[in-house]
């Protein structure tokens, strides 16, 4: 699973800086950039549903559809790119069918780690799972600035091609069996209405589920005009564009390090929140920035924010949910992240009517008012015993539920 996570993720990183690169080239739009990162997210809002089909076959061979479909699509823009005849709209076709994929592969992979490690070492597991996922930041976007600079983005396609294949093999060695899935037989709509009840009786996991909801529509809609300030703005060629994109995940292999090392079950939720906060920050100081090593320096910074969100999100989820729950859960996790399509259109609007800066500044001041919004209405995320707490309350009847949530202090 961390082979597979380690080359998927590459190719992920690496074609996020190229598809933005290539889509700036092709229209000179940042309203268009934004647009097609919308086309890549907007299939995460079905990933619940994707959770379900993942609890009722065997997710190994799920996993390895997905993987060959990506290596499909990958070869498609290479052979488009060296023909010279790609257009826009196929950019933006190979896009969403690539997030199909992506919103499959979520709640697929992180759930069968979740079924694979002993639940007192999940924590550690996601943690090496993020750092793996962070160092496959540093050397996507940098190969991707590379590849742009010399050979072309045609050659991003085809290491993709190769990274997916290999990614594929792996998963085919995975000796894995496909637990009882409990809602078998019990209908699609009958699940999907089962796990949203789920849920709702945590707030634990609703917290969490808000924080991941806020910083999909006011924080990383930021990356897809990150290239574009990079260039107009601080003034960097494509290799430099790439460097400043793989800092980011520099600072969160650095983050997930730690958060791996010394992070108890105690620690989860607030390295939660208050990670998400400082990332948040590190945007908004990102956006008045004007200097490429300023700039380099803040983004490095914002990293350790972003691993901590990263990890502690499926870490908490994975944790709080029952193993028969556990893929309609990671499932809900997906859907939320489906709300970045929401931001990319935001921040493409505002970039295109007043600049990328300033566009990127207003969503990262919103989001930072959001979050301390999230952060006094779900207490429970502040507390060191939370994921204690949300087992007990779990363990309560309707009408325990019902008198606490009446009595003073309640949530």
């Amino acid at each position: 699973m961390w082979a597979i996570g380690a080359f998927g993720g590459t190719m992920r990183w690496l074609d996020t800086l190229v598809l933005a690169l290539v889509a700036l080239n092709m229209t000179g739009s940042p309203f268009l950039v934004s647009l097609t990162f919308f086309f890549r997210m907007a299939p995460m809002l079905f990933g619940i549903g994707l959770g379900i089909v993942a609890d009722r076959v065997n997710r190994k061979y799920f996993l390895v559809l997905g993987l060959f479909t990506q290596a499909v699509i990958a070869a498609s823009m290479a052979v488009l790119l060296i023909a010279d005849v790609l257009v826009y709209w196929q950019l933006a076709v190979a896009t969403f069918l690539s997030g199909i994929v992506w919103a499959s592969e979520f709640p697929v992979r992180r759930t069968l780690i979740g079924e694979l490690v002993h639940p007192e070492r999940l924590g550690r597991a996601m943690s090496l799972d993020s750092a793996t996922n962070a160092l496959s930041r540093i050397i996507g976007p940098f190969a991707g600035g590379v590849f742009m600079a010399t050979v072309g983005p045609e050659g991003a396609y085809v290491t993709g091609v190769v990274l997916f294949l290999l990614a594929a093999l792996v998963a085919t060695t995975l000796r894995y069996e496909r637990p009882a899935a409990t809602g078998a037989g019990a209908g699609v709509f009958t699940d999907l209405a089962e796990g949203v009840r789920y849920i709702r009786a945590s707030r634990l996991m609703v917290g969490t589920l808000v924080v991941t909801l806020l910083m999909n529509v006011f924080a990383f809609p930021y990356m897809s005009q990150q290239p574009i300030i990079a260039r107009e703005t601080l003034g960097a060629g494509d290799v430099l564009i790439g460097l400043l994109n793989s800092v980011e995940g520099l600072g969160s292999v650095l983050g997930a390090t730690l958060i791996a090392l010394f992070a108890l079950p105690r620690h989860y939720t607030r390295i939660y929140l208050y990670g998400s906060l400082l990332f948040l920050v590190g945007i908004l100081l990102f956006s008045q920035s004007s200097w490429y090593w300023v700039s380099f320096g803040i983004v490095f910074a914002g990293g350790f924010g972003m691993s901590a969100f990263g990890t502690m999100q499926s870490t908490i989820m994975a944790s709080a949910a029952s193993p028969e729950m556990r893929g309609r859960v990671m499932g809900a996790v997906a859907v939320f992240i489906g709300a970045g399509p929401v931001g990319q259109i935001n921040v493409g609007i505002m970039a295109g009517m007043l600049d990328p800066q300033t566009a990127v500044m207003i969503t990262g001041l919103m989001g930072v008012t959001v979050m301390l919004a999230a952060t006094l209405r779900f207490p429970i995320l502040r507390r060191a015993d939370s994921m204690r707490i949300d087992s007990r309350l779990r363990a309560m009847n309707s009408a325990d539920l019902r008198r606490m949530a009446e009595s003073p202090g309640g949530d």
